[in-house]
C-alpha cells in the first residue's frame, strides 16, 4: 500500500520569460497579469522555479481541468501561416510523491509534457514587428534545445543547458 500525492504545474516560456499558467491569485486578462517565473540554481546544480505553483490533483479529472485552465491563459496570435499560433513553449509537469504509510522514505517522479512552438520561417512569412520578435525567440530557443541534444548525443563534457530557460528547466529530463 502506497500513499500518493500528485501535483501539476504549467509553465509558459514566452520570449524567454517564464509565466505560471496556473496561478490562482490573479484575475488574468493578459499574460502580463501572470506572475513571472524565475530560475534559481542551488549549489548542487539543481534548478528551482520561483513563483511557479504546483497544484494538487486528486484525480485524473482534476489534472485535466488544470491543463485546460492553463491552456486558456496561453499566448497565441495570428500569423500569415496560422490563425491561432502558439507564440511560446509550454511545459506541463506532473510530479508524483509516493511513500508507504509506515515509512518516511519518499519516492519522487516527474513527467514533463512539452509543447514546443513551431519554428518560424521569417523570410517566407514576411512577418514583422511583435510577431517577428516572437519568432526570433522561438527559433533561438529551439536552436539551443538542438545544441543540448547534440552535445548529449556526442557525450560532450560541456552541455549548454543554461543557454535558455527551456533547456534549464528540462535539464534533469534530457
Amino acid at each position: 500500500e502506497q500513499i500518493y500525492e500528485v501535483r501539476v504545474s504549467y509553465l509558459e516560456i514566452y520570449n524567454e520569460v517564464g509565466y505560471d499558467l496556473l496561478d490562482e491569485k490573479q484575475d488574468t486578462q493578459s499574460m502580463e497579469d501572470l506572475p513571472k517565473v524565475s530560475l534559481l540554481e542551488d549549489e548542487d546544480g539543481k534548478v528551482h522555479l520561483r513563483n511557479l505553483s504546483a497544484q494538487l490533483a486528486r484525480s485524473e479529472e482534476e489534472a485535466l481541468n488544470l491543463l485546460f485552465v492553463g491552456d486558456t491563459n496561453r499566448m497565441i496570435s495570428e500569423t500569415p501561416m496560422n490563425l491561432a499560433s502558439s507564440r511560446s513553449h509550454c511545459i506541463f509537469t506532473i510530479s508524483i510523491d509516493a511513500r508507504r504509510p509506515d515509512s518516511e522514505v519518499v519516492r519522487r517522479s516527474k513527467l514533463h509534457l512539452v509543447d514546443l512552438a513551431g519554428s518560424e520561417r521569417v523570410k517566407k512569412t514576411g512577418i514583422e514587428g511583435k510577431v517577428l520578435s516572437e519568432a526570433k525567440y522561438i527559433n533561438l530557443s529551439l536552436h539551443f534545445l538542438e545544441q543540448v541534444i547534440v552535445a548529449l548525443q556526442e557525450k560532450q563534457k560541456f552541455i549548454p543547458y543554461r543557454n535558455s530557460m527551456m533547456t534549464s528547466v528540462l535539464r534533469d529530463s534530457l
